[in-house]
């Protein structure tokens, strides 16, 4: 397929029927991905007569390597691994307000594919692997005036998809977020994630398929989890020299400092004033002002094992710094 074809469309659903695997495809317009989620820039672009109407354009999965050939796409400069509620759409928002970065933050359709290299006895001739790679130049596509820097914010529970991803693009750094367990567990006891209520993601996704969790204990499920995101942290950093370890804790503008120097990031003044001001409201609500507090509260001791593994990653993540 010629390149202009394809200019400023990317697949966003995945369609399964008897077996077989298609995608529907959505008109961007050109218009660079800058809401805090996904989600949101699809639904924004739904609005476009191309995406409203009656005929609902599709194509087979198998067609995606061949299609995504042909396109002028940036190879990802970092993925950004999270444990959730620590900064990462900060990070991310940050990344979006230099319009030379294409920033993807937990695109459903690449959790998808995804999940399809989960599935055992897959029946398709289809490579699994080509397909992601694939998906991803896709969704890079350069646009006019914009694009030198690619990141993709994975969703949490792609943790457990590092050794692939490693695997498939070697030379590009992995960030990973994280923040002290207790500050986690109260994000999400007052608004929870998917990956917080048990049965909405499998637990082979979160690496608790082996746990035995009672399904209406909502802490204990998540703490597990909490847990499992941060024993693969401390692997992953341990055995791969292009992984970066970073603390909620150390702010925003210590973050994106040692975030620049480990991707190679130059940021002007301009942009690190507009970090600054960024970071003064709330990164999944944009229009409202950033207020927090923490308790000081005695850890429970349903969180004792989580703190353990957070405070092998905080003297990971302290060699890190001496060393850089």
């Amino acid at each position: 397929m010629n390149e202009s074809h394809l200019k400023h469309w990317i697949p966003y659903r995945l369609i399964k029927n008897e077996g077989n695997y298609s995608c529907r495809w959505l008109y961007t317009n050109g218009v660079p991905f800058t809401e805090p989620f996904f989600n949101e820039s699809i639904n924004k672009r739904l609005c476009h007569p191309y995406n409203s109407n009656d005929f609902k354009p599709s194509a087979d999965l198998s067609i995606l390597p061949e299609w995504s050939s042909a396109l002028n796409s940036i190879a990802p400069t970092a993925f950004i691994f999270h444990v959730s509620r620590c900064g990462s759409t900060l990070i991310s928002q940050s990344l979006c307000l230099n319009n030379q970065h294409i920033v993807l933050p937990e695109v459903p359709f690449i959790d998808e594919i995804l999940r399809l290299n989960k599935i055992r006895n897959w029946p398709s001739p289809l490579n699994r692997e080509e397909l992601i790679k694939a998906v991803i130049k896709i969704y890079g596509q350069t646009t006019e005036g914009f694009g030198k820097h690619l990141f993709i914010k994975t969703d949490s529970w792609h943790i457990h998809f590092m050794p692939l991803l490693r695997k498939l693009y070697p030379h590009v750094p992995f960030i990973l977020l994280y923040r002290k367990p207790d500050e986690v567990m109260r994000s999400h006891q007052k608004l929870r994630g998917m990956q917080a209520v048990p049965g909405v993601i499998p637990n082979e996704l979160l690496g608790i398929e082996n746990e035995k969790i009672n399904p209406a204990d909502f802490d204990g499920h998540t703490i597990k989890v909490l847990e499992n995101y941060f024993k693969a942290f401390s692997r992953a950093s341990q055995q791969d020299p292009l992984s970066l370890l970073l603390n909620y804790n150390e702010g925003i503008i210590n973050m994106m400092h040692r975030f620049c120097i480990f991707t190679g990031v130059e940021l002007n003044k301009a942009d690190w004033a507009q970090i600054e001001a960024r970071s003064s409201f709330n990164a999944k609500y944009p229009d409202q002002v950033f207020h927090e507090e923490q308790p000081d509260e005695a850890i429970p001791v349903y969180q004792q094992q989580a703190f353990n593994f957070y405070h092998e990653l905080e003297e990971l993540r302290k060699a890190q710094i001496a060393n850089a």
